[in-house]
């Protein structure tokens, strides 16, 4: 079986690079947005056989519920690394083969996308990942079998997790997805979504919020 996994920080405490140019409140409420947008695609995704959500956020919780995802329940969350080991093990213990982790900060990413990364799994062990734009981070990371690499978020973790893998002597493969590697961190961000993510609730949410202008088409 082939899983999808969302990791979910407590998002009362969200997008603290964001801090220069919106308060806690609107970091919040833009970052459940964000969420939505994930959510959104991954429910319409054809190839994942079941999905996941690791966080100990309740509003998170209950959107997931919703949609029919299953919820890993944290008592504590240490970081996203831990936060992802803990929830690969779950979804082992769930009949998981393969695992795709992806962030639920980067509000372009599509059922397509979702489904492309899901296409590639091999039937041996391996690792596919999608680096951040910047090609330091790691955007989505699968993994087959669920635990055959530990996680490595953070600075350089793409360069960590394939060099892991090497370590391991386990095949990976890296694919640019610009849908995922896109995450909302930095306000310089915020004019990436502004030009590609007019279809999504966050684009709508930024308006509300005031960091950009509605634009309205001329006719005529």
């Amino acid at each position: 079986m082939n899983f999808l996994l969302i990791p979910v920080k407590n998002l009362s405490f969200a997008n603290e690079r964001l801090s220069s140019v919106l308060s806690q409140e609107d970091r919040t409420a833009l970052a459940y947005e964000m969420l939505k947008d994930v959510f959104e695609a991954a429910s319409k995704a054809k190839l994942p056989d079941k999905i996941a959500v690791v966080t100990l956020d309740k509003k998170a919780m209950q959107m997931a519920v919703e949609l029919g995802f299953a919820v890993i329940d944290e008592e504590q969350q240490e970081s996203e690394s831990s936060s992802v080991d803990y929830a690969l093990k779950v979804c082992g213990e769930m009949g998981a083969e393969s695992v795709l982790v992806i962030p639920g900060d980067a509000p372009l990413i599509t059922a397509e996308d979702i489904d492309f990364v899901i296409s590639k799994v091999k039937d041996y062990p391996h690792v596919i990942m999608v680096p951040a734009a910047d090609k330091l981070g790691t955007n989505a990371i699968l993994r087959k079998p669920p635990e055959v690499i530990t996680s490595m978020f953070g600075h350089d973790s793409f360069r960590k997790h394939k060099a892991q893998a090497d370590e391991k002597n386990i095949p990976h493969e890296s694919y640019e997805v610009p849908n995922i590697a896109l995450d909302i961190d930095e306000p310089a961000d915020i004019e990436q979504l502004r030009t590609l993510g007019r279809h999504t609730r966050a684009y709508r949410e930024l308006i509300r919020l005031g960091l950009i202008k509605e634009e309205i088409e001329k006719t005529g």
